[in-house]
């Protein structure tokens, strides 16, 4: 294209046109420089626009980056990481934010350490204390419980986890949560377990005291209560045992000291001019004293071993030959007995028969003569007293897991299962007419049980009524050891 103009040509006084002028010039070139000039301009606008945003990009990844940063390092703090640490770029306000996150990640994980080890030692304190401890929150239900409480409550955690305090201790029929907060008074709770081991004659229900506290905020805000258990069955029973034996003792003097004082009075009162019944008088009220006499030497031998003062004087015996001595002395006893009756036809003799089942070995072993020997009199003599005329005891002796097992049994009327586990309790008698009548302190066995433990040995017995009563020694054993002569007594 081209560009074309013509301008007229007038006189000085503009009257007149003396001519033209034509212009005409080609606008490829101009049209060229305006096309280099768009061109430039627009590459300009497209190089700085991608500048821009390479540099926005830039400086937005510089501001993102440790912001992201941050919050990984939140997110892996949430789970327990404590590890990392966020890279400070700059020392800007995102700088000091990244080293106040890092800071923070290092005090949690320090806070963390400490609560977990203060958790830990409370684990540990609450394992190995020998009290049962319970905590609950505000509403009741059960947060914490630690393995003695589990044992004396026959619950595991699981089971008790998130119940009821009340109903977890069994006494919701007794008081609710909320009388507890109010009055956090100590309770004594019984479980209520009926079932009862025959063989060790223990009733396994516990007696419990139950402390209350409040866990309690500086507002004042109650957010839950802590139950220690005390486990005061033993106690109960010591001082249960105090108290019976106190009655017992009472009883068993008064008896034979009324029975004495009723002969005095009739003596005094005249009867010891009858020729009669005096010597009868005189003879009941000196068999009622030496069974006095008897039963406070019982009182006193289970004094010094309850205190530890009686000494045990072993020696190695060979038991086969004391265990047949002993019997041999009631056979002589039987006999003589016999021969007596035969003179004074007054005298009534019970019949008996000692069988004897021993095994072949000789078993050697540690014991205090005198002491065992008491043991067994008091077992066998026992063994006669309930035994009908004419029946059989029997003797065994064997050898079984590095012990040594006596036993002795009867043809009596046995012991009923409800009283076999108070068969060694001080002053228990089965028949108790027929046993003070025979002279029985009821201290026997007692003494018996007292003086096989001291041996490190066990005693118990096995019986069904109206089958008679069998009573086992086991005392300790040492297969390879070996004797001389045993000298007899």
């Amino acid at each position: 294209s081209s560009y074309e103009s013509i301008e007229p040509v007038t006189s000085p006084d503009n009257s007149t046109v003396v001519g033209a002028i034509y212009v005409r010039a080609s606008m490829e070139s101009v049209y060229t420089g305006i096309n280099n000039i768009i061109l430039i301009f627009l590459t300009a606008s497209l190089v700085a626009g991608l500048l821009g945003a390479v540099i926005a990009i830039f400086i937005s990844r510089a501001i993102t980056r440790p912001i992201d940063e941050m919050k990984q390092q939140a997110v892996r703090m949430a789970e327990g990481d404590y590890s990392g640490q966020v890279r400070v770029y700059s020392p800007d306000e995102l700088g000091q934010l990244a080293m106040a996150v890092n800071d923070l990640s290092v005090k949690v994980e320090e806070a963390t350490e400490n609560s977990e080890s203060e958790r830990r030692r409370l684990d540990s304190v609450l394992t190995q204390m020998s009290d049962g401890v319970i905590a609950t929150n505000r509403l009741g239900n059960i947060t914490v419980i630690n393995e003695m409480a589990q044992e004396f409550l026959d619950k595991d955690e699981d089971a008790a986890i998130g119940q009821p305090l009340v109903e977890v201790l069994g006494i919701s029929d007794q008081t609710s949560f909320d009388d507890l907060l109010e009055n956090p008074d100590p309770m004594v709770i019984e479980t209520n377990d009926n079932s009862e081991d025959y063989d060790t004659g223990d009733d396994n229900s516990l007696i419990l005291n139950a402390d209350f506290s409040l866990i309690q905020r500086n507002s004042g805000f109650i957010s839950g209560m802590v139950c220690v258990l005390h486990d005061v069955t033993e106690q109960q029973k010591i001082d249960s045992e105090r108290r019976q034996f106190v009655s017992n003792v009472s009883h068993e003097l008064r008896t034979p000291l009324t029975s004495i004082s009723s002969y005095i009075d009739a003596l005094n009162n005249g009867a010891w001019k009858d020729q009669k019944l005096a010597p009868q008088f005189l003879g009941v009220t000196a068999e009622e004293t030496d069974r006095m006499i008897r039963m406070i030497k019982d009182l006193l031998s289970l004094s010094r071993m309850d205190q530890g003062r009686s000494k045990l004087e072993k020696e190695l015996v060979n038991f086969n030959e004391f265990f047949s001595y002993i019997l041999d002395r009631f056979d002589m006893m039987l006999k003589k007995e016999k021969a007596d009756a035969k003179e004074d036809d007054t005298k009534v003799v019970k019949n008996y028969r000692i069988k004897r089942i021993f095994t072949s070995k000789d078993l050697w072993v540690e014991i205090d003569t005198d002491k065992m020997t008491q043991v067994i009199d008091n077992i066998m003599n026992n063994a006669i007293k309930y035994s009908p005329d004419g029946g059989v005891i029997t003797c065994r002796l064997l050898e079984t897991n590095k012990h040594i097992i006596i036993s002795i049994s009867d043809e009596g009327l046995g012991i009923p299962r409800k009283d076999i586990k108070k068969v060694f309790d001080r002053f228990y008698r089965v028949d108790k007419a027929r046993s003070r009548k025979q002279g029985g302190t009821g201290l026997g066995l007692s003494i018996s049980k007292e003086i096989v433990e001291q041996h490190k040995g066990r005693i118990w017995v096995n019986s069904a009524e109206g089958k008679g009563s069998t009573f086992y020694i086991s005392l300790p054993f040492d297969p390879n050891e070996t004797g001389g002569e045993w000298d007899e007594i």
